[in-house]
């Protein structure tokens, strides 16, 4: 279980800061992440070394880590998320005032694109 948590884990932090990696990097990643391929057949698609593959691999995870310590956009993502979500929570037990019930329509909305979208 530990390590399907860390490949969601990894892929947030992809996500978030995949193209702060070199290109080699990225698509190493891309394809242990988003292909789930092992490291042998990612070494035998880009034609390097499995030992390559894994040196990337740790390298990303250790670049990828780094980034998210000294900027925490995953944790601010995941904050502002749970707060809109408390948010909807709240607005859908309020009942609209005569005239109110358009406002408290768009104030749903902004939230579930929050939700959605993350913006």
């Amino acid at each position: 279980m530990a390590d399907m948590e860390e490949r969601i884990e990894l892929n947030y932090l992809l996500d978030f800061y995949g193209p702060l990696l070199t290109g080699h990097r990225q698509e190493v990643m891309r394809l242990y992440c988003e292909e789930d391929l092992s490291q042998q057949e990612i070494a035998d698609q880009l034609s390097i070394t499995r030992q390559g593959v894994f040196d990337a691999i740790a390298k990303a995870k250790k670049q990828l880590a780094g980034y998210e310590a000294k900027l925490g956009l995953v944790r601010r993502w995941r904050a502002q998320t749970a707060a809109a979500e408390e948010c909807l929570s709240a607005l859908s037990g309020v009942r609209a005032a005569k005239g109110d019930a358009p406002a408290l329509e768009k104030a749903r909305r902004a939230l579930e694109n929050i939700i959605r979208d993350g913006v």
